[in-house]
């Protein structure tokens, strides 16, 4: 048998050992976070494929509390009218038996049944929830080790500015995607060429497939930022005030789709997605050149200051005056259109409106005393070299002046001094040593 020599290096070294991450402790799951997340989920995909188990874990892939609206165009009383489906969606025809008699000789038209899946509030959401809460912890790290990291390397950035940097890249990556999810839901449920339909036929029990999965995505993503703070090692006083962030975020959102106003939650998020997208965008832009985050900072302000106004007006009109026009309460039907509930909601959210603008106002006012603070250190910095040349340009101004006086004192006398024979007149050093040596 062949001898197999192994080297030296191979086996290692005492000196040169890696440090072993024990199995179970914090540093072993917050390194291996996203691969012990994915292997979950992968669990639960492959859930589906057994009949045995897809029972169990369909709620925690798939939205639940599923409803099959039909919709006519007849005059059928057995059809129910959920809500009028959109163009695209599929249908059929249904002819009924005609018989003619005395009083009727025309056939009915054909009744055009729409189907039309709709999805209700459950508790089985929070499943859902749950579900796209681990995927948004795969994204999260696939983006900051693939994308976001190899732009950081390149900037140099210190830690205080890398922990917003990579903050900043995790919201403008969300908004982003909520932004663009939220015009197209709100285009295709009709949202904005009919503002009616925000509280119209409300409560709005049923709402489609893409408007739950949409809320839900929503819910996942600041449920996921708490659990992200121990994944990446978050500061013990950074947490707190990120978890307010966090709860102020994902507060609203179930509360408003548990009460059934998901579409004008739909509306509110487009608006406020595409602004907070641009003020994350002019954070970036600080961090890699100043003078293009100043470039941006009248777009944001104009952006900013227009869907403040939009949100509390599109607010005040749903709550104070549409759905004032069929108020009542039914908890089994999920009716909670009270005054009590409108003034809250739309308190609520005009308050949020007004915390976003302090919030923006304070951090204009504070770019602003960093500016003026840079400007004075810049200014100090040159006044010595502005002090140096004013006090040379006084003492060769003294100098000439102390010159000529000399040369009318020493008229008489018929010889040079060593002063006058300098232009400048100075003394010169070196011909008095030569005259010396001579």
């Amino acid at each position: 048998a062949r001898d197999i020599k192994i080297p030296v290096a191979a086996l290692g070294r005492p000196g040169k050992k890696k440090r072993s991450v024990p199995i179970l402790s914090h540093e072993f799951f917050q390194d291996n976070h996203a691969d012990i997340v994915s292997i979950i989920c992968m669990l639960l995909v492959v859930g589906l494929l057994l009949e045995a188990t897809r029972s169990i874990f369909t709620p925690f892939v798939a939205p639940q509390h599923l409803v099959n609206a039909t919709y006519s165009t007849g005059n059928d009383s057995n059809s129910t009218n959920y809500t009028e489906p959109l163009a695209g969606d599929e249908y059929e025809e249904e002819e009924e038996l005609f018989v003619a008699g005395p009083n009727n000789t025309q056939a009915p038209p054909p009744t055009r049944r729409f189907k039309v899946p709709h999805y209700a509030v459950g508790p089985l959401d929070m499943c859902t929830a749950f579900f796209y809460m681990m995927v948004w912890i795969i994204f999260h790290a696939v983006c900051r080790e693939y994308i976001w990291d190899r732009f950081h390397r390149p900037l140099r950035l210190s830690k205080a500015k890398t922990s917003v940097y990579f903050e900043s890249c995790n919201y403008i990556t969300y908004f982003l995607i909520t932004a663009g999810w939220a015009f197209f839901v709100s285009g295709r449920e009709k949202l904005f060429t009919d503002v009616f339909l925000l509280w119209k036929d409300y409560p709005h029990l049923h709402m489609t497939f893409r408007m739950k999965m949409f809320v839900l995505v929503q819910i996942g993503y600041w449920l996921h930022n708490i659990p992200e703070l121990y994944f990446l090692k978050a500061k013990k006083d950074e947490i707190l005030p990120k978890v307010q962030v966090y709860l102020i975020n994902v507060i609203p959102l179930v509360v408003l789709y548990c009460l059934h106003f998901q579409r004008i939650l739909a509306v509110l998020l487009a608006f406020h997605a595409t602004a907070e997208f641009i003020s994350h965008l002019h954070v970036l832009l600080g961090l890699w050149r100043e003078s293009a985050a100043r470039k941006l900072v009248p777009f944001w302000t104009l952006i900013f200051t227009v869907v403040r106004i939009v949100s509390v007006v599109l607010s005040v009109i749903v709550f104070g005056v549409g759905l004032s026009r069929e108020s009542g309460f039914d908890l089994k039907r999920g009716n909670y259109n009270t005054l009590t509930v409108r003034m809250g909601l739309a308190a609520g959210i005009v308050l949020l409106q007004l915390l976003l603008a302090w919030q923006f106002v304070t951090a204009q006012l504070a770019d602003l005393r960093d500016q003026q603070e840079r400007k004075e250190i810049q200014s100090r910095l040159e006044r010595p070299s502005e002090r140096r040349q004013r006090q040379k340009k006084e003492k060769e101004a003294a100098s000439s002046t102390g010159g000529e006086g000399n040369e009318q004192a020493d008229e008489g006398d018929g010889a040079a001094t060593p002063e006058e024979a300098s232009p400048s007149g100075r003394k010169e050093v070196q011909p008095r040593r030569r005259k010396g040596k001579q």
